[in-house]
C-alpha cells in the first residue's frame, strides 16, 4: 500500500516514551511484589483511595477488578475527603488500601492514611517515599511514581495500579 500522507503526534519523544517504558516496566514488578506480598498475608477487602484525578485513575481499576476478580473477592472505591469524614464500614484491620500522590503531599489522603495506620490497615502508595504520604505508610510500602508525566503521560500511573490490583 502506498503511504499518501504522513501523521505525526506534535511534540511525540518516541525514544523518550521507549525509554520510560523500560523504566516503567521495572518499577511495575516491585508493584506486583507488593500485590503477591498482600495475597500471601491475606486481606478481607481491597480499598483504592483517591482525590480527583487519582480517584478517576482508580475507577477503571475497581471495575475490572470486581468484574474479572474471584467471587469473594471485595474491591470499594473511596474518596479520600469522604473516607476522612463517614470512614467505611467494611474497612477493619484486615483491609488493604491502595493510593496515590504525586506530590506525595495530598493533605486529604495523608489525613486518610495516618488514620487508617492507626486503625491497624495495610496502605501502599504511588508516591514518593521521601515525602509526607511516603512516610506515613513507610517507604517499603511506597512505589514511587513521576512527579512529571514526561513522555508517558498518565498512562504510567494506570499502569502501576493495574500491576498490583490485576495481579
Amino acid at each position: 500500500m502506498k503511504e499518501t500522507e504522513k501523521i505525526e503526534i506534535m511534540h511525540f519523544d518516541q525514544e523518550g516514551y521507549l525509554e520510560d517504558g523500560k523504566a516503567l516496566y521495572e518499577t511495575g514488578k516491585k508493584m506486583t511484589a507488593l500485590a503477591d506480598k498482600v495475597a500471601d498475608e491475606g486481606y478481607d477487602a481491597v480499598f483504592l483511595m483517591g482525590v480527583g484525578g487519582t480517584w478517576d485513575e482508580l475507577m477503571q481499576l475497581e471495575y475490572l477488578m470486581n468484574k474479572f476478580g474471584d467471587r469473594d473477592l471485595e474491591v470499594y472505591l473511596i474518596h479520600a475527603a469522604e473516607w476522612n469524614v463517614m470512614g467505611h464500614k467494611r474497612m477493619t484491620e484486615k483491609s488493604v488500601v491502595l493510593t496515590a500522590s504525586e506530590s506525595g503531599t495530598t493533605p486529604e489522603v495523608l489525613e486518610a492514611v495516618k488514620k487508617m495506620k492507626d486503625m491497624g490497615v495495610r496502605v501502599y502508595a504511588m508516591t514518593k517515599p521521601e515525602g509526607p504520604i511516603g512516610q506515613a505508610v513507610g517507604a517499603e510500602n511506597c512505589v514511587a511514581m513521576a512527579s512529571d508525566h514526561g513522555s508517558g503521560g498518565c498512562e504510567k500511573g494506570y499502569y502501576l495500579a493495574d500491576c498490583f490490583g490485576l495481579r
